[in-house]
Formats: structure tokens, C-alpha cells, sequence
């Protein structure tokens, strides 16, 4: 079995993800010791440590990394390229870094650009949180049962990075998330994005979408109900970090929001037309596909 324990681990970013990994770490006894990096000023790092989610704070990421064996990025996106580029010449030999980021091409691209050859990183997306935000709201079981994206890098970015090299690095990563309760799933880093743009980037589209058109009548805002709220939750998500989501997998986010723009006209001219027998085939079709992947997640 894959060692997945780590002497030193530093989270940069002690949110909800970030604090929840701390937890998860700390509870199943997987590191020695967790340095949690966030801003100056900022309160995440006082609740993390309150919450013993980490056992030291920092506000230099290149401090907090000059001992690590593990290093995961857990900031909005749109902060890697610096954090990448600030921890470069700090990183020990021997370091593994990796991430939670929810796009994977730019971000593999990045590290390939700002990391040295003597550390290995392998993207990862944990297919986990909610739409709140904080360490306040982190626990050690988010991760349980969840699936997590495993991405190593493309060949011809590896360098001097062997197969061997790259492999174990992957294992190991795969082995920390599976750890914490997680199962994971290895796929390169283009067919990562196309997924999560189909099953997560979009429907937090759809969801901002939808909030944005019924508030254009005021009025009926008063007489929602739970299939609006529960339809319209991920909504509520940080907008900053959703705006670094869809600019950092702009190409398929853009090619889901056509497809889904498709759907809908077809929808919408079986509607105009009142052809009853294609608006009730269109509204079977997404039933039996709903019906089936709830069973399928939450079987009897």
C-alpha cells in the first residue's frame, strides 16, 4: 500500500477546502505537522488554528514551504501563478505539490512554467465543498466518499521528470486522497476540463442564469419556494472564485453553454409550437437521466 503519511504538509489557503483538508489530516494522523498559509490581517488563519486544522500559521508562503514534503494550493485560481512563483526557489528537493483547483490545463501549465525539476507536481480537483465559504465551516468528513480528479502532468511537459518519477509522484497523491475517504479517478488535464465543464461549470452558469432572469420581476421574487432555492443554491458561491473558474477553462465552458443554449431552443420551439408529445419526451428523457444518476449515487 501507497505511504500517504507526510512529515511537514503547508496548505496555502485555509478556506473551506484548505481547513477541511487540515482536519482531515490531523484527524486521520497522515502529518507530522501542518503549516496553514493565509494573508496578513486575515481571519481564516486565527479560525484555522482555533479550530486545530493547523498547527502553525503563515503568512509567507515561501516560509511555509522551506520544509514541506507536501505542499496544496487551495486559493482561488486566479492566485496560483504567484504563489507558484513565489515558492519555486523555497521548495525542498523531494516536494510534492499539488492543488485543488477546480480547471487543470492552465493550471498545469503554470506549474510547468514556474516550478523546478526537482519537485513533482500533480494536479488534483476534489469533487467536494459547498457554496459557503470559510474554515469556520470546515470538517475533517467533507472529503468522505467524494470523488477526487487525479491529473499528472503531459509527457511532453515532464522534462527530465521520468515515468517512474512521475508515477510514483501520482500514487502518492492519489493515495493522500484516498486517505482522507476520497475515491479518485486519473484522467489527463484537457479531459478534466471538458467533465467539470459539463457537470459543474455549467450548472453554476445555469444557476446564475436563472437567478438573474427571475430578478428581472422583482415582484415574483417574494413567491419562491424550495425548488427555486435548491435549483439556484451554487449561486450563492464566491463570485471571485467562479470568475477564475470560467476564465481559466474558457474553451469548454463556452462549447457547454452552446450545448445547453441548443437544448433550451429545442425546449423553448416545442413550447412555441405547443407540441406537447416533444415537450413531454424532452422532460422524460431528463427524468429517467436524473432518476438514474441519483440512484446510482445514493443507492438503496
Amino acid at each position: 500500500m501507497q505511504d500517504c503519511r507526510f512529515k511537514c504538509v503547508s496548505i496555502i489557503g485555509v478556506g473551506l477546502l484548505g481547513a477541511s483538508l487540515g482536519l482531515a489530516l490531523k484527524q486521520r494522523a497522515l502529518a507530522g505537522r501542518v503549516v496553514g498559509v493565509g494573508r496578513a490581517g486575515s481571519d481564516s488563519l486565527s479560525i484555522a488554528l482555533r479550530r486545530q486544522a493547523i498547527d502553525i500559521a503563515q503568512t509567507d508562503p515561501a516560509q511555509a514551504v522551506r520544509e514541506a514534503s507536501l505542499v496544496v494550493l487551495a486559493t482561488s485560481l486566479g492566485q496560483f501563478p504567484a504563489i507558484f512563483e513565489r515558492i519555486s526557489e523555497a521548495l525542498p528537493t523531494g516536494a510534492l505539490v499539488t492543488d485543488v483547483g477546480s480547471t487543470k490545463t492552465q493550471v498545469m501549465h503554470w506549474a510547468a512554467q514556474e516550478l523546478p525539476d526537482h519537485v513533482d507536481f500533480i494536479g488534483s480537483h476534489p469533487m467536494a465543498g459547498s457554496e459557503k465559504r470559510g474554515p469556520q465551516f470546515a470538517r475533517p468528513d467533507l472529503f468522505e466518499n467524494a470523488v477526487c480528479l487525479v491529473c499528472p502532468p503531459p509527457i511532453q511537459a515532464r522534462g527530465p521528470r521520468t515515468e517512474q518519477r512521475v508515477e510514483s509522484a501520482t500514487n502518492r497523491v492519489e493515495a493522500l486522497w484516498r486517505a482522507v475517504g476520497m475515491n479518485t479517478r486519473r484522467l489527463d488535464a484537457r479531459r478534466h476540463d471538458q467533465w467539470v465543464a459539463s457537470v459543474s461549470h455549467l450548472p453554476h452558469a445555469v444557476a446564475t442564469a436563472l437567478v438573474l432572469a427571475a430578478s428581472e420581476t422583482p415582484q415574483a421574487l417574494s413567491a419562491i419556494a424550495g425548488g427555486f432555492l435548491d435549483t439556484t443554491r451554487i449561486a450563492s458561491a464566491d463570485p471571485v472564485i467562479w470568475a477564475d473558474i470560467f476564465l481559466t477553462n474558457k474553451p469548454a465552458v463556452m462549447n457547454q453553454l452552446t450545448v445547453f443554449i441548443r437544448r433550451l431552443r429545442t425546449l423553448q420551439t416545442a413550447i412555441r409550437r405547443g407540441d406537447q408529445a416533444v415537450i413531454a419526451d424532452l422532460l422524460q428523457q431528463a427524468k429517467t437521466t436524473r432518476d438514474t444518476l441519483a440512484n446510482n449515487r445514493n443507492p438503496s
